[in-house]
C-alpha cells in the first residue's frame, strides 16, 4: 500500500467472512466471473473517507475494455445479491455507488455504522 501524496492511506478494508459468501455467489452461477472485475473497479474509486465510488457506469466499462451493456448487466447482477447500490443524493444531484459495507468498507466500526445506514435507506428507497 502506497501512502498518498499527502501522507495518508488511500485503503478498502474487505471482510472475508462476507466475501467469503461472494465467491460462493460465483460458484452458484448467481454472479459471473466479470461481475466481480466490475465490483474490483468499484472498489478501487472508493473513496477511502467518504465510502463512496465516484464512478460512471460507462466509465467502468472502458477501464475494462467491455461494452456498456456488459458492465450495466453487471451492476445489475451485483444490485440483485446487494452488494452495490447506486445512489443519487437528493440534494446535489450527485450519483454515486455504495459498496455493501458488510463486504468492503472504509474507516472503523463508526464509519461502517454510518455506511451501513447510508446502504440500507438506498435499500428502502428501491422498494
Amino acid at each position: 500500500m502506497k501512502p498518498r501524496e499527502d501522507g495518508d492511506e488511500n485503503f478498502v478494508m474487505v471482510h472475508q467472512r462476507d466475501l467469503d459468501s461472494t465467491i460462493a455467489l460465483l460458484g452458484e452461477r448467481r454472479l459471473e466471473l466479470r461481475d466481480a472485475a466490475v465490483f474490483l473497479v468499484l472498489m478501487n474509486y472508493v473513496n477511502w473517507r467518504s465510502g463512496r465510488a465516484h464512478v460512471t457506469t460507462k466509465y467502468i466499462a472502458e477501464r475494462l475494455q467491455v461494452k456498456l451493456p456488459v458492465a450495466v448487466s453487471a451492476i445489475t447482477r451485483l444490485r440483485k445479491e446487494n452488494l452495490v447500490r447506486r445512489v443519487v443524493d437528493r440534494r446535489t444531484g450527485e450519483t454515486y455507488f455504495l459498496i455493501n459495507p458488510f463486504l468492503a468498507s472504509v474507516g472503523g466500526p463508526r464509519r461502517r455504522g454510518h455506511l451501513w445506514q447510508q446502504f440500507e435507506d438506498s435499500l428502502e428507497e428501491e422498494t
